[in-house]
């Protein structure tokens, strides 16, 4: 009944129904079997029976190693955003005998920035600069570096309610939604349109290197899931449920994105988030407020270019591991297959025959029974 053979001759007989697939007792009589001679049966079985239990063997270490790599990530980005990944802009400077720009300096820049953006769009209410972080509780961080919040260096905004009411407006344009964010990960396979008017374009609009957020999950293991847009489509929105971090400048978005990742930022997501009737949500409010570790922006950098490397090789390992894993697939397969056409261990002879099982069989000699 596993056997290649044994599956298709289950779909042939299957009857459908409103999506549902169903066998009925007359059909599972009426299947047809391969019979051997009961000698042959057991070593055939025997046969199965070992090869699958090497290649169960097989499989489990293939996951393990899968488990590993997983953890491999994890402790990768672990140090990056801890700063034990590459050597500190401090350490460097004190061997170097030179000086450094600290990531108090750069916040400041960035705020002088970011307080004049808002100046010149008319936005007095939003002048002031941001409040620092409250970082009582949190880890120290290495010298140079610093904590602050996402409001400090993006600007976090919502996206596109989609709901009946918006009717025909000035354009119609891709709308990407959750379904196309995973961690690290775009799938752009189904993208939806939405209608929008002329005047929501520049707040909706994604630039390249948006970091998109999503908002809410029935799990956590999905709240908060984080992607950069990579402007493979534009012009593109984005939906509500997505709230999106653009940068300021000179904070590098891929450094935003491995703190979103790691086991520290994943900690301060779910530390922030609330849960409602059993949905796990963030806001815009709470995105502002998330502390985010800041290191000297050359630091930034190098660590970026550190972490990408290393899940290069980690990504390329767990691609050969899914391919292994598939070759098993097949391999079991393959050995149910050759088992049941007898390539699987010597027959006897006569060769089996093919029966329904609630049809009898003709009538043998008494030679013939004893022969076989």
């Amino acid at each position: 009944m596993l056997s290649p053979e044994g599956r298709r001759a289950i779909e042939k007989v299957g009857s459908s129904t409103s999506g549902l697939h169903t066998l009925s007792i007359s059909k599972v009589q009426g299947l047809p079997v391969a019979v051997r001679p009961i000698a042959e049966q057991h070593r055939i079985v025997a046969a199965i029976e070992t090869h699958l239990s090497r290649l169960g063997a097989a499989v489990a270490s293939l996951k393990r190693a899968k488990a590993n790599v997983k953890r491999a990530r994890a402790s990768v980005l672990k140090a990056a955003v801890e700063g034990r990944l590459v050597p500190t802009e401090a350490e460097l400077a004190r061997t170097e005998g030179r000086d450094y720009e600290p990531a108090s300096t750069l916040l400041a820049r960035i705020l002088v920035k970011r307080t004049a953006a808002w100046t010149a769009s008319g936005a007095k209410s939003k002048s002031k600069e941001a409040i620092a972080s409250d970082t009582e509780g949190l880890p120290e961080l290495p010298d140079g570096w610093r904590w602050t919040c996402m409001d400090a260096l993006t600007a976090v905004t919502g996206g596109i309610a989609k709901n009946a009411s918006r009717g025909t407006r000035d354009m119609s344009l891709p709308f990407l939604r959750v379904a196309n964010v995973y961690a690290d990960e775009l799938r752009l396979d189904d993208v939806t349109e939405i209608q929008v008017s002329n005047s929501e374009l520049p707040g909706f609009l994604l630039e390249r290197d948006d970091l998109l957020i999503v908002e809410g999950n029935g799990s956590p293991e999905h709240l908060g899931r984080v992607a950069l847009w990579n402007a493979m489509i534009a012009p593109c929105v984005h939906q509500n449920h997505l709230i999106k971090a653009r940068s300021h400048g000179e904070t590098h978005p891929r450094w935003l994105l491995q703190w979103f990742l790691s086991p520290n930022g994943r900690v301060r997501i779910l530390a922030t988030a609330s849960s409602t009737s059993g949905l796990h949500t963030l806001s815009i409010s709470k995105v502002k407020a998330l502390q985010v570790p800041l290191p000297p922006l050359a630091e930034q950098h190098r660590i970026v270019a550190e972490v990408d490397r290393r899940l290069s090789v980690l990504d390329a390992l767990d691609t050969t591991l899914d391919a292994n894993l598939a070759r098993c697939a097949k391999l079991r397969q393959s050995i149910l297959k050759r088992a049941f056409e007898g390539k699987l261990v010597p027959a006897d002879t006569p060769s089996a025959r093919e029966f329904t099982p609630n049809t009898k069989l003709a009538p043998r000699s008494r030679a013939a029974q004893a022969a076989e």
